[in-house]
């Protein structure tokens, strides 16, 4: 069976047990109910075991030098016609105590990407049986309530170096809201296992969350945002990596924001890597032999006799020997992809610390690019006021006070917020849904933070034809006059193909100022290409009217968000 287009992971589930007593009779307990629930029984001895006809059930045990116990897995495997599905449970205790359970669903489809799976209902089980942590958060089924005493508790998980896993924090509204407890409660549902859910119980809490965190961090009442790791409420620019939904979305009956929490966390959740020991554990047929010796001797102490005991084990004695010859190959190949699996991990946890690092670099750099550039912008226009020309490269104009450095947006919710006073030059008309729909998306804070420099580069073009340019944008980006900002011109296309046009020209018609178009709408073919890979492949699509019938003498934004349909769809 292959997968084709993306990885088969569709969810994965880490739980980190903390000094649990009998976690393996625990994880056998919970999985034996939710197969009993499906296929009417549940089979714990090692071995393969058909469930029916499209469902076979493979247990395996892991014991230690000394003879005891260490892991278990429980693999199902459903062949249906859309997918074969594998759901895998595994349980590794350490030495010292405490155990890591994880829960694995696998897609594998022949043609195509499987259906969206749901989350495996043993998860939540589990949380409820087995209570883990994540680093200090509980892991638990109910928001945990935080009052003005318990704030110093939650910062402390929201900086914990060893949370793996989101926090997501509310807080409770200032007035009656059913429809807001009743979507949190389905938050905190969906969210179990992916992340801890805490509460900010009453307005005391709130303040005094806010103090200790800060504006950037806050949470209003009737507020949600999701933690991700490493937050830093010290950094002002950090609080935009968490993200923040309004009281006035959660509690809007049409607003389908809040939907995006738990499919947000999930993700997470089974992107983050997975623990040493769960990677390093081997199910071997030495395992599984000492499984039926296991068997055996409980046999033996119940009511099966010595005479076919004896029996039970020559045959299966004899039975081993022969798999043994079978098995051979197959478990030195099982041995190799499990090890080459680790490599892989390793050398990807590898390349995105160094992917993270060096972001984050560019975006400092951005940063003071961006500051510069609107110091440069309003030194320009005091000139232009005043009825001088515009200095050149190598005039130093008088120093004056610089305008206030601003973080370079990283979502596109405050993206949204800020364009307006920071790009006059601009008309922005765009509906926020799609961009905000970018948000939920992994790439989300790099295409924030390139929106925000095509932005720029517009504006920008559009305040040099105020100032006298005579060319086009394509022109502004080519030339890149000092002291503007510009695009790659690789990333731009001033208009769409007759048949993209022919066939899906309606979804290019977008909102402008009436002194352009009497009917509010006008065709927006030029665009700015912000990605180029996977399925959203943002866009920004613009109307140059700098020198249009309009007169506005701007640029207009008509769109913002995932890439539309064309011949490549």
């Amino acid at each position: 069976m292959t997968q084709t287009g993306s990885s088969p992971l569709a969810h994965r589930t880490v739980l980190a047990v903390p000094d649990a007593h009998a976690p393996i009779d625990t994880v056998r307990r919970v999985g034996a109910d939710w197969l009993r629930e499906r296929f009417g029984r549940a089979p714990t001895h090692s071995g393969h075991h058909r469930l029916g006809e499209a469902a076979v059930l493979t247990n395996q045990a892991a014991y230690r030098p000394d003879g005891s116990e260490h892991a278990v897995r429980l693999q199902l495997r459903e062949d249906l016609a859309e997918a074969t599905w594998r759901t895998t449970v595994t349980c590794v205790t350490a030495p010292e105590g405490g155990a890591l359970v994880a829960v694995t669903l696998e897609g594998f489809a022949d043609h195509g990407m499987p259906p969206a799976p749901p989350r495996p209902p043993l998860v939540r089980e589990l949380v409820g049986a087995l209570r883990p942590l994540d680093g200090l958060a509980p892991l638990t089924l109910d928001a945990v309530p935080v009052g003005p005493q318990e704030v110093d508790e939650l910062i402390d998980i929201l900086c914990d170096p060893g949370r793996r896993l989101p926090a997501v924090v509310a807080a409770a509204p200032l007035h009656p809201e059913p429809l807001w407890w009743e979507r949190l409660a389905s938050v905190v549902d969906r969210c179990a296992g992916a992340a801890s859910t805490h509460l900010l119980r009453d307005t005391e809490a709130v303040d005094a969350f806010r103090d200790a965190v800060g504006e950037h961090h806050r949470v209003a009442p009737g507020a949600v945002r999701t933690f991700r790791v490493d937050a830093d409420p010290g950094w002002p620019a950090d609080g935009a990596r968490h993200r923040y939904l309004t009281v006035g979305r959660l509690g809007d009956p049409d607003d389908r924001a809040w939907l995006t929490i738990a499919p947000t966390v999930r993700r997470i959740a089974t992107l983050a890597p997975v623990p040493e020991p769960l990677r390093e554990v081997r199910f071997t047929e030495e395992s599984r032999r000492r499984d039926e010796q296991r068997r055996a001797a409980l046999a033996a102490d119940g009511a099966l006799e010595l005479d076919s005991l004896r029996a039970e084990n020559a045959e299966l004695k004899q039975l081993l020997a022969v798999a043994d010859a079978d098995l051979r190959e197959s478990r030195t190949g099982t041995d190799l992809a499990a090890r080459n699996v680790d490599a892989r991990e390793a050398e990807l946890r590898a390349l995105q610390q160094l992917y993270d690092e060096d972001f984050e670099d560019a975006l400092r750099m951005l940063e003071e690019l961006d500051s510069a550039r609107g110091q440069l912008r309003e030194l320009r226009q005091r000139l232009r006021e005043r009825g001088r020309a515009v200095p050149g490269p190598r005039h130093r104009p008088a120093a004056g006070r610089p305008p206030e450095r601003q973080a370079v947006p990283s979502t596109f919710e405050e993206l949204l917020q800020r364009c307006s006073a920071a790009f006059p030059s601009l008309t922005v008309t765009a509906e926020p849904g799609p961009a905000l729909r970018l948000d939920e998306c992994d790439g989300a804070r790099r295409w924030a933070r390139k929106a925000w420099q095509a932005l720029g580069a517009l504006d920008s073009y559009a305040d040099g034809v105020r100032g006298g340019f005579r060319g086009g944008f394509y022109q502004h980006c080519q030339e890149g006059r000092a002291g503007s900002v510009t695009w790659p011109r690789n990333q731009l296309a001033s208009n769409e193909s007759p048949t993209t046009m022919a066939k899906w020209g309606t979804q290019r018609v977008f909102e402008v100022p009436a002194a352009i178009d009497p009917s509010g709408r006008s065709v927006m073919e030029a665009h700015l290409k912000l990605g180029s890979k996977g399925s959203s492949s943002p866009r920004i699509y613009y109307l140059d009217d700098t020198r249009g019938k309009g007169r506005t003498r701007s640029v207009i934004v008509g769109y913002i968000g995932p890439h539309l349909t064309n011949t490549r769809s």
